[in-house]
């Protein structure tokens, strides 16, 4: 595949080199003749399809699925479209000398190493950020112009790229072109065919700023539209179609790639488990409270009985209060703090420590903790914190480990 790869290469890298200047407008070249592109073409000429797929996939017995290497150029292919569901596995793409104008509807094409959209009307670099196995992209000729080496920069996330053409485009005429290109995407090995020595790779990214400041400079006297000029889609932002979803909601959690569509999954299944929740809180909303919104259950006014044996004993936690249960740094006590702000009045707390158990009435709301080991209660401290308000109650253990 490489030969032949690189035999493609240099016959039309030739061929066009000299025909650059003669595209000017819209004039499109193909084999031997320039045929003038019409003002308004007919939409879509050669939309691709299942059927063009499939007849330029008989080197895999037709089967489309599985296809890696499809080769569709000079097809008057106006259109990047339907390979992401057709043929989701593909490798290699040869769309040269077709009539593409814009990269789009790629990212679903993650195993992609190679896309060739040599000769074409592509005027921005865009909407290759999930093809994240690319490592070569050849743009040969095509109207990518000074103002659209802006757009070179979408690259970056495409960390395996390595060999990237764009000669023969308006941009490469560009004084610091290369240094340029080196400087945006050190990842490259090679530009144009040429390698890039380590060297180089310093020296583009010493002399980046210096450049874009000048290409900045250059296309606003130019009358650019700077701006627009950067405008690009990014493939990181589409919405997920209904296939990427499913095929996300069939994985494991755990097995799930990061992506739109896997947030998209589990929004959909948090959503139904959110629906059975909302049923169930709303059971228990109006069981206990009125229909104005008053509540059917009164504040406490003390602490309520404790049950006969303390296995029974349930936790509550009734105001939502933030509380930290841990051992004293001298590990001889058990220490609760409770959160109850620095302004609530000490007579709205009252506060119950058993051998078992420590409760807390805030505002008629019960606290109910277990303790972790027996305390002895009539040597237990709760106070205020002057600094936080907060509710310290110091409670000493009743067997001290020697």
């Amino acid at each position: 595949e490489c030969a032949t790869t690189n035999h493609h290469h240099h016959h039309h890298h030739h061929r066009h080199r000299a025909l650059q200047t003669e595209r000017g407008g819209a004039c499109v070249w193909r084999g031997s003749e320039c045929t003038q592109n019409k003002a308004n073409p007919p939409a879509g000429m050669a939309p691709i399809d299942l059927a063009m797929v499939r007849r330029r996939a008989e080197h895999n017995e037709g089967m489309v699925s599985t296809l890696e290497e499809i080769s569709l150029h000079q097809q008057e292919i106006e259109k990047i479209e339907g390979l992401g569901q057709l043929c989701r596995h593909l490798k290699i793409l040869y769309l040269q000398n077709n009539l593409v104008a814009k990269l789009q509807n790629m990212h679903r094409l993650k195993e992609l190493e190679y896309a060739n959209f040599a000769v074409n009307n592509i005027v921005k670099i865009e909407n290759l950020q999930r093809c994240e196995s690319l490592v070569k992209l050849d743009l040969t000729v095509n109207f990518i112009s000074k103002a659209s080496l802006l757009t070179v920069h979408t690259l970056d996330a495409n960390v395996k790229l390595e060999d990237l053409y764009l000669m023969g485009n308006p941009c490469a005429d560009f004084g610091g072109y290369r240094a340029f290109i080196l400087g945006t995407l050190p990842q490259l090995k090679k530009l144009d065919g040429t390698s890039v020595t380590p060297s180089e790779r310093i020296l583009a990214k010493q002399e980046l700023p210096a450049i874009t400041e000048r290409l900045l400079r250059e296309l606003r006297a130019e009358g650019v539209d700077v701006e627009e000029a950067m405008r690009v889609s990014d493939a990181r932002d589409l919405a997920p179609n209904e296939d990427d979803v499913a095929d996300m909601l069939e994985l494991p959690e755990d097995q799930r790639p990061w992506c739109p569509a896997t947030r998209v999954a589990e929004q959909r299944e948090t959503a139904v488990q959110k629906e059975n929740q909302e049923a169930a809180k709303k059971e228990h909303h109006d069981r206990y409270f009125n229909i104005d919104g008053s509540k059917k259950v009164t504040r406490r006014e003390g602490f309520p009985d404790l049950p006969e044996n303390m296995d029974d004993m349930r936790q509550c936690n009734e105001g939502g209060c933030k509380f930290l249960l841990d051992d004293s740094e001298d590990n001889k006590s058990v220490v609760l703090d409770v959160q109850v702000g620095k302004y609530m009045d000490t007579s709205l707390i009252d506060v119950d420590i058993q051998t078992r158990v420590v409760r807390v009435l805030v505002k008629g709301k019960l606290l109910c903790l277990v303790l972790p080991e027996e305390v002895r209660p009539d040597q237990s401290v709760a106070q205020r914190s002057k600094i936080t308000g907060s509710l310290v109650i110091n409670m000493p253990k009743a067997f001290l480990k020697p």
